[in-house]
């Protein structure tokens, strides 16, 4: 069975960029931060780019949440 950061770094691999709601939905995963931070210190701090991204809620409100993009070599 796969480690919650292998199962992160495989869908960055494939898709390109993952979101919290991605990683619950697929995985499981609730800290995607956590795991994010684990694979930046061993890929490197710089393979990993955080987008912020503002959408609104079921309620019509604003919300903002990290997306995580996986740069090329």
């Amino acid at each position: 069975m796969k480690s919650q950061n292998e199962m992160v770094l495989a869908h960055l691999e494939h898709y390109g960029d993952i979101n919290p709601r991605t990683a619950l939905k697929e995985y499981g995963i609730m800290r995607l931060g956590a795991r994010i931070y684990d694979l930046r210190a061993s890929l490197g701090q710089n393979r990993i780019r955080t987008q912020k991204v503002t959408k609104k809620n079921r309620f019509g409100k604003n919300t903002t949440f990290a997306n995580y993009i996986l740069k090329c070599h």
